[in-house]
């Protein structure tokens, strides 16, 4: 074992949940080979076994259905973290993820829609090392500081895993991380995500129907959706010619998406929002997270399905994205 390694790093038991026998052995066998200890527990466990669990530092839950048992696992494991304040991680796909963020209303949750091991062992990380009254004190965010962070320590824990189960091709030619935010001689923000829109002459009394507002097209100066959608039709061409994730801009990328959703006066989801982020699903949802904390995009629940959340712009960030493009078009610019 690497001396570098604690003999327990999380200061407790990771109970895990799952439904998938494969990726229970996976994550088991990764959690203690990294120095951990695992307790795994089928999904459909009892509840008195869950109540008499001690020294617990986090729970993870693997979800790759929904039924009934996975609806009472999950409720089962939101009220045990919620009475003993401990982390909870979800790991499921991106099909099952709208229907997971309407039933868990815990806010110390995060949802992992990857298997990689290095990924939760960052979450892990991040979510135990500190008390949990420390760890959200001031609010449940990860900002553009924490990203750059999260990214190291992906990149120097999945080394450690190869390392340790030794790998089966050279380091250097193995993509250990699928993340834009890897270390590189790019310097990126140090501070976090200040979101200041302005009141736009370009914009004046949005109402709640803002995408009829827009149907119309160029009325005086206003963007049709078709223009929105061609630049990101451009934004998509850019990556068969370059490396997409020497371009990686999630923000931006969503920005876009939703201000055509709204022109064309429809609804995104959660998951289709993380597609068009196109970025890793998992670092699209901290986005996510982040743009809805800096009053970027808005969460609505679904009126006629309660199963479903939808993301759309704020009233400001609408106002912004119609005075930019205007601004564009008067300077006769291009916009990427």
């Amino acid at each position: 074992m690497d001396q570098n390694i604690p003999d327990d790093i999380w200061g407790g038991q990771i109970l895990l949940v799952s439904d998938d026998t494969q990726l229970r052995a996976l994550y088991v066998h990764a959690i203690e080979l990294l120095g951990g200890r695992c307790m795994p527990m089928p999904i459909d466990f009892d509840a008195d076994d869950l109540a008499s669990r001690m020294n617990v530092a986090a729970i993870v839950v693997q979800m790759t259905a929904w039924d009934s048992v996975q609806q009472n696992a999950l409720e089962q494991v939101e009220q045990f973290c919620e009475a003993s304040s401990l982390p909870m991680l979800i790991r499921t796909d991106l099909d099952l993820l709208d229907t997971i963020l309407v039933e868990v209303d815990y806010p110390h949750v995060e949802h992992l829609l990857s298997d990689s091991v290095a990924e939760l062992f960052v979450s892990l990380e991040h979510r135990t090392q500190r008390p949990i009254s420390s760890l959200f004190a001031d609010r449940d965010e990860i900002d553009l500081t924490d990203l750059k962070k999260i990214s190291a320590d992906v990149e120097r824990i999945a080394r450690a895993l190869v390392k340790l189960s030794g790998p089966e091709e050279p380091a250097g030619e193995r993509r250990l991380v699928n993340s834009p935010f890897l270390e590189s001689d790019t310097k990126l923000a140090e501070s976090p995500i200040s979101f200041k829109a302005g009141a736009s002459a370009d914009l004046q009394g949005l109402d709640a129907d803002r995408g009829a507002e827009y149907s119309t097209g160029l009325r005086g100066g206003e963007i049709a959706a078709d223009e929105v959608r061609g630049l990101i039709r451009a934004r998509r061409l850019r990556d068969q010619y370059f490396d997409a994730e020497l371009f990686a801009d999630p923000a931006w990328d969503m920005l876009l998406d939703l201000m055509a959703a709204q022109l064309e006066g429809t609804k995104v989801a959660v998951s289709s929002l993380c597609i068009a982020a196109s970025v890793p699903p998992t670092t699209a949802l901290r986005w996510i997270k982040t743009m809805t904390e800096e009053g970027v995009f808005e969460r609505k629940a679904d009126e006629k399905d309660g199963r479903r959340i939808f993301i759309e712009l704020s009233e400001g960030a609408a106002a912004g994205m119609v005075g930019l493009f205007a601004s564009v078009r008067r300077e006769g610019l291009m916009l990427i």
